[in-house]
C-alpha cells in the first residue's frame, strides 16, 4: 500500500458582506464559496500558477463543468480568481460546503491510496488528443487508439468503457495496464482534487468530512 499525503483545500461559504474575510481564507490556501445573494453565487480560489495542469481552483471549476477562472486584479479579492457558479451546479457546491464544514482551517492533509482505490478510473469520460494517440504509436500500440478500445464521439477520440463503467485497461488488481503509456487526462489527474473527492464519493460512497445521513 503506497498512501500519498495530499494537502487540499478547504471549501468555506460567505455573505458577501464577509468578502474580507473569505479573501483571507482563499489567501490561506482555502476555497471560499461567496454569496452575493441567494442565487448569485462565485466561487473564489487562489490564482492558478502557469502551466500548472493539477492546480486546485482549475479541478474545482472542472468538477463543475467549467474551465475559465477569472483573475482580479482589485478590490479585496485582488491576485485572486473568481469563477461564476451556473444556478445548475449550486448543489455541487453546497455539498463541498457542508463535506467540509466539520474541518477547521483553510487546508487539509489527506491519505490517498490510489491503488485501493481506482474511482478516477470509473465512470469518467477520457478524451485522447494528438499526443497520446502519438503516444500508443510510438510503443507499438496503435490498437488503443481504435475500437475496442476506444471511439469517435461528438467529434472526438475517447477512451471506451466496460459495461460495469470502469476503464478496459483497469485490472483487477486496480492498476493500469497501460500506465506507462497512460494518456495525459490520466497522468495529470490530481489525487485529492474536487474531482477526485466527487469520484470517491459517487462510486464508493467515500466521503472527507461531513454528509448527511441517508
Amino acid at each position: 500500500m503506497t498512501v500519498r499525503r495530499i494537502v487540499r483545500p478547504v471549501v468555506r461559504s460567505f455573505a458577501w458582506r464577509f468578502r474580507a474575510n473569505a479573501a483571507t481564507w482563499v489567501r490561506a490556501g482555502g476555497h471560499s464559496v461567496v454569496w452575493i445573494a441567494p442565487r448569485r453565487a462565485r466561487l473564489v480560489v487562489p490564482r492558478p500558477r502557469v502551466d500548472d495542469d493539477s492546480d486546485p481552483g482549475l479541478w474545482s471549476a472542472l468538477d463543475l463543468g467549467l474551465s475559465e477562472l477569472a483573475p482580479i486584479s482589485r478590490g479585496p479579492f485582488a491576485g485572486l480568481s473568481i469563477l461564476r457558479i451556473p444556478h445548475d451546479c449550486y448543489s455541487i457546491v453546497r455539498a463541498r460546503i457542508l463535506r467540509d464544514s466539520i474541518h477547521e482551517g483553510p487546508t487539509r492533509v489527506i491519505g490517498l491510496d490510489c491503488l485501493s482505490c481506482a474511482a478516477c478510473c470509473v465512470a469518467n469520460r477520457v478524451i485522447l488528443d494528438d499526443d497520446d494517440i502519438a503516444r500508443f504509436d510510438e510503443a507499438g500500440h496503435r490498437e488503443l487508439a481504435r475500437p475496442p478500445y476506444s471511439r469517435r464521439e461528438d467529434g472526438v477520440t475517447v477512451l471506451v468503457l466496460r459495461r460495469d463503467r470502469s476503464c478496459k485497461h483497469l485490472g483487477a488488481d486496480k492498476r493500469c495496464a497501460i500506465y506507462r503509456i497512460r494518456p495525459s487526462a490520466c497522468s495529470t489527474f490530481p489525487a485529492g482534487s474536487e474531482c477526485c473527492l466527487s469520484s470517491r464519493a459517487e462510486e464508493f460512497g467515500i466521503v472527507d468530512g461531513y454528509q448527511d445521513p441517508p
